[in-house]
């Protein structure tokens, strides 16, 4: 019998349900892999030919779920940055941008893809060995030690939160370094960032290159497929039984603020990807990645950029344009810098002796949680600037030279200053120099490595008698420090790191050279004597000599104790505008003075410095708790700044 008998065919009914499945099963997946390559490479979208924003469409040929609307499209917000993008990463669509395509360096926000790379190639519990070769590598971020083993997932929080580049050679090194750089740029060639270049982990180098867009198609790959990576960069720290890293991201605390990474190099400046929720429409968020390359402030273009979304654009459709709560938003007043910057003065920091035994006590070796009071945290983010007194080195180098006190903080205390909002610190006292000039050239380089300013002292004096500068709103102030109180010995010279003494030939000089580069001048001075409630004749000769060759503001520290203040105004000046400010001491930031109750007491000092000179003051009141945390904050009444008549100068 034949086996090639033709077959029934089946009716067209039966045929119908026969093909039907496979069909809507077969447009399902078509529309999935739409869906997840639109989520997974979010920079394949129409880009706007303008810089405004502007309704926009996917290449999926979906429409835009939101419509956006610019009140004056004149109007963009003034940002600093060579290159940026901000755009939605649900989406994938930009809502402003300049120069997008063009490559620039990227420093450390290269190690998004570092981390990127090492979670997808470790193994469960992988360990990697801390080499000397790999903490060599410039910076001391991460507190990593010799020989030490440690696991790979865990390398990813001194990476992301403190921006190790030790973490970043360590694991470049157990992977196979050549081999580790060879992934991360195949990683990026999967990833469609066709302008996008890694030499090596940490980004140091200066062939890390990239452009705003495909930093955005990095950000919205991570925040769609790895939101473990995003979520440890919004970790304020992490620590396990040995060790504790705190995170030194600016954005951290920020309203809406969800991870990201920023970076810093001479040929890079200032880098970020930083991750918004806003509420741009009238019912929830949406996630908004802002990418900058070559700022030269990246807080301010963030805050800039932030605050011309909130006025300028809306999530709806446009029949929405006319609702109640658009026209709120579209009504508010035009953005502009305000006119005066906000300065925030802490006393003195020490974080050794009795803080160190308490942190690793009660905090687990983690040092911002000397600083998590929602009181303080919210005073320093709505500050401009914050300056206080690091009262020893943060250093694993040195030697004691065997002082009565000694002090050497641990080098993790710096990124915790850094979490808290510390901008600058005074590095001018008498305990720098108790471990000798090895440890205080590591502080320098620890601060430098975490973004914070110093003054008071410098590698060599050409630095040290240099104001350091912070511009805000278009006002520059500087700041320069000295110590009354010595060691002599670690004088600053010419050609070696140290400090500036009050003592110095050319002190009035250093004084009306700062002021000549600068709006207005902060002078720090570490004076006084120690629990004395009043200000002496030396402090007040020093602070009389320093506001007559230049100072606007004087702060003093040292006597552990808060000091009366006064209003001293130079010769020729008639108005409250060109009146000085002198506290002549804060008291204690952060000490272990626990047997004294007004130790345990400080002045946070925070100044309103308006545009014209003039200035409000209030004098808040700190509170340490039994461990060392700054527990409350007394707010005390703000009150302007009026002209005096000059007191003659104390002989």
């Amino acid at each position: 019998m034949s086996h090639h008998l033709n077959p029934k065919k089946p009716s067209k009914m039966k045929l119908f349900f026969w093909i039907l499945p496979p069909a809507v099963l077969g447009i399902s997946l078509v529309s999935l892999i739409s869906l997840t390559f639109e989520n997974i490479y979010p920079g394949k979208t129409f880009h706007p030919e303008s810089n405004r924003a502007t309704v926009v469409q996917s290449l999926t040929g979906e429409k835009s779920k939101y419509f956006y609307i610019n009140k004056n499209t004149n109007i963009q917000p003034k940002i600093s940055a060579k290159a940026f993008l901000v755009g939605d990463l649900n989406t994938g669509e930009v809502i402003l941008s300049k120069n997008q395509e063009e490559k620039y360096p990227i420093a450390s926000v290269s190690k998004l893809m570092t981390a990127l790379v090492a979670k997808e190639i470790s193994a469960r519990d992988e360990k990697a060995k801390v080499s000397k070769t790999a903490l060599l590598t410039n910076g001391a971020n991460g507190e990593l030690k010799l020989g030490e083993n440690i696991k790979t997932s865990e390398l990813l929080y001194p990476l992301l939160l403190e921006s190790s580049n030790d973490a970043a050679e360590v694991l470049a090194e157990h992977f196979g370094r050549d081999n580790f750089i060879a992934k991360m740029n195949q990683q990026a060639e999967k990833l469609k960032m066709v302008n996008t270049s890694y030499g090596d982990p940490s980004g140091l180098s200066i062939n890390n290159q990239s452009t705003a867009s495909d930093m955005f198609k990095l950000a919205g790959y991570l925040t769609q497929q790895e939101p473990d990576l995003i979520k440890i960069t919004s970790k304020r720290s992490y620590s396990n039984k040995k060790q504790s890293w705190s995170n030194i991201s600016q954005f951290l605390g920020m309203d809406g603020y969800f991870g990201g990474k920023s970076g810093y190099t001479d040929p890079a400046k200032q880098t970020v990807v930083s991750l918004f929720n806003l509420p741009l429409g009238q019912k929830g968020v949406r996630p908004i990645a802002i990418t900058l390359l070559q700022s030269s402030d990246r807080q301010k273009d963030v805050q800039a950029i932030l605050k011309y979304l909130k006025k300028n654009v809306y999530y709806g459709g446009a029949s929405d344009a006319s609702t109640n709560w658009v026209e709120e938003r579209v009504g508010m007043p035009d953005i502009k810098d305000p006119n005066f910057v906000t300065l925030i003065f802490g006393g003195d920091i020490m974080l050794d002796r009795g803080v160190k035994s308490s942190v690793r006590k009660n905090f687990n070796n983690d040092y911002s949680k000397l600083f998590e009071k929602k009181d303080l945290v919210n005073l320093l983010k709505n500050s401009d600037i914050v300056f206080a007194n690091l009262e020893g080195t943060a250093s694993d180098r040195g030697t004691d030279l065997g002082n009565l006190y000694s002090f050497r903080m641990d080098g993790s205390v710096i990124p915790a200053l850094r979490g808290a909002g510390i901008s600058i610190l005074s590095v001018a006292n008498n305990h720098v120099g108790d471990w000798g000039r090895a440890a205080y050239t590591d502080t320098l380089a620890r601060l430098k490595e975490n973004e914070i300013l110093y003054t008071g002292g410098g590698n060599d004096r050409a630095e040290a008698v240099t104001p350091a500068i912070i511009e805000k709103y278009g006002i520059k102030i500087g700041f320069i420090g000295f110590s009354d109180k010595g060691p002599d010995y670690m004088a600053v010279k010419d050609d070696n790191v140290g400090i500036l003494l009050a003592n110095d030939p050319d002190f009035d000089k250093i004084i009306k050279d700062a002021s000549a580069q600068v709006d207005y001048l902060v002078v720090s001075f570490h004076f006084g004597e120690e629990y004395k409630t009043k200000h002496d004749a030396r402090q007040e000769k020093l602070a009389h000599k320093a506001v007559d060759a230049g100072a606007k503001i004087v702060i003093g520290h040292h006597p552990h104790v808060p000091q009366d203040i006064e209003v001293y105004s130079r010769k020729g000046c008639t108005q409250s505008s060109c009146a000085s400010y002198i506290a002549y001491s804060l008291g204690n930031f952060i000490f272990d003075q626990s047997w004294s109750a007004p130790t345990m007491k400080g002045m946070l000092l925070e100044i309103k410095l308006n545009r014209d000179g003039s200035m409000t003051v209030r004098k808040d009141t700190t509170q340490l708790n039994s461990v060392f945390q700054l527990d409350k904050i007394i707010k005390g009444k703000e009150e302007k700044v009026k002209f005096q008549t000059v007191k003659p100068t104390t002989p």
